[in-house]
């Protein structure tokens, strides 16, 4: 087991579970701050709008996720659902919801609301969608529909590692075997990559049905998650698709290196790439440039066109070279020539593509 996936499942309830509800936003007797309240539905009447939803009745306003139980962490947003009928809309709801997941995403990506410190997301929900949360609070109404009770879970740690160790060790023996994969090779290795980050979506939404966010799915893949187990799995997604493409180019002495006759080298006995001792700090061997952040290196080494972040590794990407998460913008990350666009993407996840700056 990495050390990074030990520590983390050694301190897990302590990272998952408080004391009280975060006290930026509630009493000490569990009521709402008035002033966060007329905020958020100040930027819900203004979402409504940009959505162009005028006329169709709203039946709720909630507030849900970790900032509605104990479970929140400095990184957790404010999620704001809006309810209405899709129905009002279209009877095809599969279809409502595409059209409105659209808009909501643009919102969310050129907004960065954030108060005391936690981001406002924006969502759009049926009001007959079952949601699974502990804990949700009626914005609209101000009052509680799902009051979460203090009740700190009892955590199958086994559970929890087993679960995600497996998925470790299967990312581990894709990013080793990407190293030298070209074509067909990464081509199935970048399919397979996908299947994975697949399950692991599937496994999460068992767990979240089955007994909500502490069941062992939920956790390990938050331990996946915050060890950047997922990070390197979209790292090996988006080099896996840039190696499929890639051609394996070779100079003319590399490709005649071992013939007598084409390679000089092999001729003379001299090597011409050395040019005199009045010269001899000349490197002609490219340059491979050392960066505190592995991402940022494999890009500027040229192990990838362009990398994904999701979560942890990127937070911890940005606090490497002391840029503040921001999403809808784009910063630079030190001196290295390496760029990130900051947005969220539609699960609520906090992402970064990261490439190389055009010079």
């Amino acid at each position: 087991m990495s050390r990074p996936l030990r520590a983390f499942l050694i301190n897990i309830s302590v990272r998952f579970y408080n004391n009280t509800l975060n006290q930026k936003f509630w009493s000490e007797d569990n009521k709402f701050d008035p002033d966060i309240r007329e905020k958020l539905l100040s930027i819900t009447d203004d979402f409504i709008h940009n959505l162009d939803l005028e006329g169709v009745e709203i039946a709720d306003i909630t507030l849900t996720g970790s900032n509605s139980n104990y479970n929140y962490n400095e990184y957790s947003d404010l999620d704001v659902h809006v309810l209405i009928d899709f129905k009002d809309i279209n009877e095809d709801e599969d279809l409502v919801k595409k059209a409105l997941n659209g808009p909501r995403f643009v919102w969310n990506l050129r907004h960065n609301v954030n108060l005391r410190g936690h981001d406002v997301e924006m969502y759009m929900q049926d009001k007959d969608e079952p949601h699974v949360a502990s804990g949700l609070y009626s914005l609209k109404d101000n009052k509680w529909i799902t009051e979460p009770s203090y009740d700190p879970p009892s955590i199958d740690i086994k559970d929890v590692f087993k679960k995600a160790h497996a998925i470790e060790t299967d990312v581990e023996i894709l990013k080793e075997k990407i190293l030298e994969a070209r074509g067909e090779e990464a081509r199935e290795l970048h399919e397979k990559a996908k299947r994975l980050k697949e399950k692991i979506s599937k496994m999460r939404k068992r767990g979240l049905a089955r007994e909500g966010e502490f069941s062992v799915e939920n956790l390990a893949f938050k331990v996946l998650r915050n060890t950047e187990v997922i990070g390197d799995l979209i790292d090996i997604i988006s080099s896996s698709y840039d190696k499929i493409y890639t051609e394996n180019f070779k100079t003319f002495f590399e490709y005649y290196q071992g013939d007598p006759i084409m390679n000089p080298l092999m001729r003379s006995g001299k090597n011409i790439n050395r040019v005199g001792l009045s010269k001899k700090h000349l490197n002609t061997v490219p340059k491979q440039h050392n960066h505190a952040c592995p991402h940022v290196k494999n890009l500027i080494n040229g192990a990838a066109h362009q990398i994904k972040l999701v979560g942890a590794p990127l937070h911890n990407t940005l606090t490497i070279y002391k840029v503040d998460y921001a999403p809808g913008a784009t910063k630079t990350l030190g001196n290295s020539g390496v760029e990130v666009e900051m947005f969220e993407d539609e699960e609520g996840n906090h992402c970064g593509m990261l490439k190389k700056r055009d010079m």
